[in-house]
C-alpha cells in the first residue's frame, strides 16, 4: 500500500473547502484514492462535531481517523460515533472574560461551544450568518441556546468564539490577550472569528495525541508521517508540530512562512494537490 503510515490532517474552511465553503469534488476523489492505497485522512477544525453539516452525509466515511474538533479540545470518531478527550475550559475565568467583552465590546458576538451544543450570550449578524446552514438542525436537536450568560449551562465548555468585523476583533485582542493568555490559547480562525480554548488544547497538541493513539493501537507504525494543511492563524500550532506542514496558496503570510509545501488555491483542490505531490515523492 503506497500511502501506508501517511496521515493527512486538513483544516476545513479555506483549505479542504473552497473560498465559498463548498466541497471541492477533486479533493473528495483524491482522498478516496489516498485511503484506498493505505493512507489515513482526517480533519482539524474549530467546529463542534454536531455542526459539520456541510460535510454530511459523507463525513462518516471521509475521515478514517478520529476528527480533531474545537481546535483540539475534542476528538470525535465519526465511524463509531464516539466523542473522546474533551479538554474543557475554566468556565469561571471564561465567564469573567465574557462579561468584560459584553461590557466593553457590545457589538461583538459571543458563541460558546459545549457538550450541550452552542451557547450564545451575545448574538449578532456574524453569528447568524455563520450558523445559517446549521441552525434549524441545531435547534431541532436542542443544541442552540441564546440567553444571558447566567442562564446558560456553565459546564463542559470547550471553546469560545468572538465574532465581529476584523478591526473590532483586533481591538478586542489588544484589550484581553495580555491578561488572559496565561489561562487560554487564543487565535484567529478567520478575519471575523477570534477564539480561545484551554491553554493545553490546540490542533497541534491534538495531532500529538492522535499520533500516539494510532501507533499504540497498531493502526500505524513508528514510521508514521503526519502532513498537516491549513490556511489561518489557528492552524499554526499543528503546522509546527507535524512532520510536513503544507498550505494552500490563499493562506495568510504567517502560515506560508511555516509551510514546507505550498499548494494550489483551496478553490482548485489543495488537498488533491498535496496527495499528488506525496505520490510523486514516493
Amino acid at each position: 500500500m503506497k500511502f501506508k503510515d501517511k496521515l493527512i490532517v486538513s483544516d476545513i474552511d479555506g483549505t479542504f473547502f473552497n473560498s465559498k465553503s463548498q466541497v471541492v469534488p477533486r479533493n473528495l476523489e483524491a482522498v478516496e484514492y489516498f485511503k484506498r492505497n493505505g493512507g489515513r485522512f482526517t480533519i482539524a477544525t474549530g467546529r463542534v462535531p454536531e455542526s459539520m453539516g456541510r460535510l454530511a452525509p459523507y463525513i462518516e466515511t471521509l475521515a478514517n481517523t478520529p476528527v480533531i474538533c474545537c481546535n483540539g479540545a475534542v476528538s470525535y470518531d465519526f465511524i463509531h460515533h464516539v466523542r473522546t478527550g474533551d479538554v474543557t475550559i475554566d468556565s469561571v475565568r471564561a465567564s469573567e472574560l465574557i462579561h468584560l467583552v459584553e461590557r466593553d465590546f457590545p457589538a461583538v458576538g459571543i458563541r460558546i461551544s459545549s457538550r450541550t451544543g452552542y451557547l450564545i450570550p451575545q448574538l449578532n449578524d456574524y453569528i447568524v450568518r455563520e450558523l445559517a446552514d446549521h441552525v434549524e438542525r441545531l435547534k431541532a436537536d436542542d443544541m442552540y441556546h441564546v440567553g444571558e450568560l447566567e442562564e446558560l449551562t456553565p459546564e463542559g465548555w470547550t471553546r469560545v468564539a468572538f465574532c465581529a468585523a476584523s478591526d473590532e476583533l483586533d481591538r478586542l485582542r489588544a484589550a484581553v490577550e495580555g491578561e488572559y493568555s496565561k489561562y487560554f490559547s487564543f487565535s484567529k480562525a478567520s478575519a471575523e472569528i477570534y477564539e480561545f480554548q484551554d491553554g493545553s488544547a490546540t490542533k497541534g497538541t491534538a495531532i500529538d495525541k492522535l499520533r500516539r493513539y494510532l501507533i499504540s493501537s497498531g493502526a500505524a507504525s513508528e514510521s508514521l508521517c503526519v502532513y498537516a494543511v491549513g490556511d489561518y492563524e489557528n492552524d499554526l500550532d499543528m503546522l509546527r508540530r507535524c512532520d510536513i506542514p503544507a498550505c494552500p496558496s490563499n493562506a495568510i503570510t504567517a502560515v506560508k512562512a511555516v509551510a514546507k509545501i505550498q499548494l494550489c488555491s483551496c478553490d482548485d483542490g489543495a488537498i488533491a494537490d498535496l496527495i499528488e505531490k506525496i505520490e510523486a515523492s514516493l
